[in-house]
């Protein structure tokens, strides 16, 4: 197999990889690391005794894996900035001292089972331990630890940053790509929006009087097509803009369904200056019409919520009637979902969750973003 400059690149700095493959580059990067340290900690116990140099190495190696991994998991599970700086300094005080009684009872368990060991050594667990356990935290004991401990964290947090650095710049070059194609792609279908509205006003003139539903109808497309049109050109709009173009899609849909469909759409007045990518929310409506709606012949129901929760969180909940199946399985994942999950990535990379499930006779989506 031939391995280009872009999938090498792609490969060390953790852009379009499998979950396999990022397993496999921590594997190999942990056993390599291991080894350095195992080399450079060599010095200590002398080419005479690397059964102690393993021992050494493997507890210095073992503290940095699961500090690198706690930290990582607290920083990733915080929801503010401040909250992932509180956590990650706390994990790594702990681990700071865990490093330092480790290093007492290991030392001093080598220097005890290797009586031969170079005389220098025998010194420093002296030093390390005439205090008992807690001597790290007298005199110029506690930079040396402090000092060790850093330098050994500092290579896995350095290129963990770095790659960060890079897959975030990725993310937003990937982001500007898709806002150009799809503005390229609006512009090829554009129709001129002031003839388009002219139109609609003109109809809207002609059967107000006549037919109230028609015209109802003819406003609200109006409407959703001025923010498709106009609204939607920034990279956020107001939650309550969204919600009202929402509430006119379904107000179009339970004109179409008439009596067939029943709506039940509970939109909390509260929920503040949230604000959210335009269109973002009628993708999971539209598949609530068309895999629910569109495919029963009797009554339909649909359940459109949205709400903070308990912690503040904005949720957007969507519920809706589908045909029963044997199989109960979910419906195909059309492009635009797939388009919507890709925004959320890219917008949204650990701030949101998008719940989907599916039974034999309903459909079940909760978004919920939070800052």
């Amino acid at each position: 197999m031939t391995f280009s400059t872009t999938r090498i690149l792609d490969w060390l700095l953790g852009t379009a990889q499998s979950r396999r493959t990022r397993v496999v580059q921590h594997l190999v990067f942990w056993l390599v690391y291991a080894k350095w340290i195992a080399l450079t900690g060599a010095w200590l116990s002398d080419a005479a005794h690397p059964q102690a140099t393993w021992l050494m190495s493997a507890q210095a190696a073992l503290t940095v894996l699961l500090t690198f991994y706690a930290v990582s998991f607290a920083v990733h599970r915080a929801r503010t900035s401040g909250a992932a700086w509180l956590r990650g300094l706390t994990i790594l005080l702990i681990s700071f001292g865990l490093y330092c009684l480790s290093n007492y009872y290991l030392y001093g368990y080598v220097a005890a089972a290797y009586p031969d060991m170079p005389a220098y050594f025998h010194r420093l667990v002296g030093n390390l331990s005439q205090h008992g356990p807690w001597t790290f935290l007298h005199n110029g004991l506690l930079y040396y630890h402090a000092t060790r401990f850093l330098l050994l964290l500092f290579l896995p947090f350095a290129l963990q940053s770095g790659r960060a650095l890079v897959q975030a710049r990725v993310r937003t070059v990937a982001l500007e790509k898709d806002n150009l194609q799809l503005e390229l792609e609006f512009l090829r279908a554009q129709i001129n929006p002031h003839f388009l509205f002219n139109t609609l006003n003109s109809v809207y003139a002609l059967v107000e009087d006549k037919e109230q539903t028609a015209a109802t109808l003819v406003l609200a497309l109006a409407g959703m097509m001025r923010y498709a049109l106009y609204d939607s050109a920034v990279p956020h709009v107001a939650v309550g803009r969204e919600l009202a173009f929402i509430r006119e899609y379904l107000d179009i849909q339970q004109i179409r369904h008439q009596r067939r469909l029943r709506l039940d759409v509970q939109l909390a007045p509260d929920l503040g200056a949230q604000r959210i990518p335009p269109l973002l929310l009628v993708t999971f409506l539209e598949n609530a019409i068309k895999h629910g709606v569109d495919q029963l012949l009797h009554e339909a129901w649909v359940q459109v919520r949205a709400y903070r929760d308990e912690t503040g969180t904005f949720c957007f909940a969507v519920s809706n009637t589908r045909p029963p199946t044997a199989e109960g399985g979910p419906p195909a994942e059309g492009i635009g979902l797939r388009n919507t999950r890709r925004r959320l990535a890219l917008l949204y990379p650990a701030t949101h969750s998008l719940q989907i499930r599916t039974d034999a006779t309903r459909h079940h989506v909760l978004l919920r973003l939070w800052s």
